[in-house]
């Protein structure tokens, strides 16, 4: 199946993506796959949510769009009103879809939109219209400078040819969303280590996080202000455990990697001789 691939890494945020999906359906009938955009519609929405405190904190930056449900919620209230087209793609039907404001509650991703001047539920169609016209990708896809987004045949992407893991976006709606992505962003912990009594920042400690559940753990060092960012982590509590040649270990417990926790600055006592 083709479907779009969605690396949040990549995104910077121009809103190419969103620029041209307005550019290419506001004010443009392309029925019978859909009728005009609707004002204050985001068929595809970078979205930003900050995670982490302070000085560490991150912005986070996903773009978002109709998943293309295998089990499609929207469907099952739809009736007639939404049909599958061959390729997989979900899509409503302008001339059936009328008053069906329900549709918009139905989609747990958010991403169908009332239209109120025409009365009728609309959402991203993957640019049928074009593809159906010979173009080799959405006008989103197109619009993307970075590679943000692709257009690929998700069958053929196997461990040979990827650079990450293939990913689903809120897996756990129960939905089989059909867009793919990839380095969707997890938690982290950050900190900065640092001697007290010689009043320096330490560089090169090894940093070492364990899942208090799973046992995972993932490993970092601090940089030369004594920084460290432990990446990618599965979410959950975890115990911190800091360790540099001449100075006391240390270990932090029940640390909510959930929150992105700052845990600010880490003292670290060199050892007595």
């Amino acid at each position: 199946m083709k479907t779009i691939l969605v690396d949040p890494d990549r995104c910077m945020q121009c809103c190419n993506c969103q620029n041209a999906c307005k550019d290419e359906h506001c004010d443009n009938d392309w029925s019978p796959i859909a009728l005009p955009q609707g004002r204050h519609q985001f068929w595809i929405q970078v979205r930003e949510q900050e995670v982490g405190q302070g000085t560490r904190m991150k912005l986070n930056r996903v773009p978002v769009l109709c998943q293309q449900c295998a089990d499609a919620p929207c469907m099952k209230v739809a009736g007639e009103a939404m049909y599958r087209r061959e390729e997989g793609y979900v899509l409503i039907d302008p001339a059936k879809a009328k008053g069906l404001k329900k549709l918009v509650d139905a989609c747990p991703y958010g991403v169908i939109y009332y239209n109120d001047e025409l009365d009728m539920p609309q959402k991203c169609t993957m640019c049928a219209h074009l593809l159906d016209m010979g173009w080799d990708r959405p006008r989103c896809v197109a619009a993307c400078p970075a590679d943000a987004l692709s257009y690929v045949d998700v069958d053929e992407l196997t461990w040979d040819n990827m650079y990450a893991p293939l990913e689903r976006l809120n897996p756990e709606f129960g939905t089989n969303p059909q867009v793919a992505y990839v380095n969707l962003p997890k938690p982290f912990i950050a900190g900065a280590v640092y001697d007290p009594k010689g009043d320096r920042c330490l560089e090169g400690v090894k940093v070492k996080a364990t899942h208090m559940v799973t046992g995972k753990s993932w490993k970092t060092r601090s940089d030369n202000y004594g920084e460290f960012r432990l990446r990618r982590l599965d979410p959950g509590y975890y115990t911190v455990a800091f360790d540099l040649c001449g100075y006391s270990y240390k270990e932090i417990s029940k640390v909510d990697a959930r929150r992105c926790p700052d845990l600010e600055d880490i003292q670290l006592y060199p050892k007595a001789e």
